[in-house]
């Protein structure tokens, strides 16, 4: 049995990669979602920030959804 170190090399470059996008995604919705929110106690509309923060979540959410189906045969 060999393994192929040039597909496992792949799969965890991926992986790195997804992992970055998606916790840089959350970061940024967190720090919209805390823009918005001292907007909004300063007494002004939180404008377009906590619906961006919402927007990211549900990206994220859907990044999720799509791994898991990936994963579970079931889906496929």
């Amino acid at each position: 049995m060999t393994i192929n170190w040039i597909a496992l090399g792949q799969v965890a470059g991926v992986t790195l990669i997804a992992t970055v996008i998606v916790v840089a995604l959350v970061a940024t919705a967190a720090k919209l979602m805390d823009a918005g929110h001292v907007r909004q106690q300063a007494g002004q509309a939180p404008g377009v920030t906590l619906i961006g923060a919402y927007a990211l979540l549900a990206v994220v959410g859907l990044i999720v959804l799509f791994g898991l189906w990936l994963v579970i045969p079931y889906f496929h």
